[in-house]
């Protein structure tokens, strides 16, 4: 959150029994109805002490998939890669059974361009493990 966006007061309203002590030393009695900033509020205590009018929606983080690549170990065995470089499989796949998992993780059957890269001899190999 930006500066002004934590310094604007909000109303709040305490639920429940007992009291609720904010960061600052101030005691909110139940049922108190009280101003303060978001920041304030730790989230965990958001169910017991809850803003009077809603507050705005966060903002939505945005997912960025760098695609699912294929690397060849040896033999027949394949690893399947995330955009990042790391492995998703935990031991060796066959050709098939690595396609099935990018199927699954995309959604998609239309994958053969990263086997195609994969025959056309643009994957790495290496000796398989174990």
């Amino acid at each position: 959150m930006s500066e002004t966006e934590e310094a604007k007061t909000i109303s709040w309203k305490k639920l429940g029994g007992g009291s609720f002590r904010l960061a600052t030393g101030r005691i909110i009695k139940p049922n108190q109805i009280f101003d303060a900033t978001e920041a304030e509020i730790p989230k965990a205590f958001r169910d017991v002490v809850v803003p009077v009018k809603p507050l705005p929606p966060e903002p939505k983080l945005e997912v960025v998939s760098g695609g699912y690549s294929v690397r060849h170990r040896g033999s027949n065995w394949y690893d399947v890669m995330d955009g990042q470089g790391k492995t998703l499989n935990e031991k060796a796949l066959r050709q098939d059974d690595a396609r099935r998992l990018i199927e699954s993780l995309t959604g998609s059957p239309s994958i053969a361009e990263c086997f195609n890269a994969l025959t056309e001899g643009a994957a790495t190999t290496e000796a398989p493990e174990g």
